[in-house]
């Protein structure tokens, strides 16, 4: 199992959930709200994968962030 924190002044709420929703389909995830972060727990019965999909997920949502901010639709 991985665990990913997302600070949440660095990640727009909407990224992280379309994230979530795209990597869902590879391994089970569960999600966590804290004050500051959102927290995704990744498991996989698969070795390694856990680790992978968080590092993917959470390079997706940055990207999705940035592209959002760029545009002038951050939410």
């Amino acid at each position: 199992m991985s665990e990913l924190r997302l600070h949440r002044e660095l990640y727009l709420a909407s990224a992280i959930d379309q994230a979530i929703g795209l990597y869902a389909a590879h391994a089970e995830i569960t999600r966590g709200d804290e004050a500051d972060h959102v927290v995704l727990r990744i498991a996989s019965a698969r070795p390694g994968r856990a680790a992978r999909v968080a590092r993917e997920l959470g390079n997706y949502a940055l990207g999705l962030t940035i592209q959002a901010r760029k545009t002038g639709a951050a939410q």
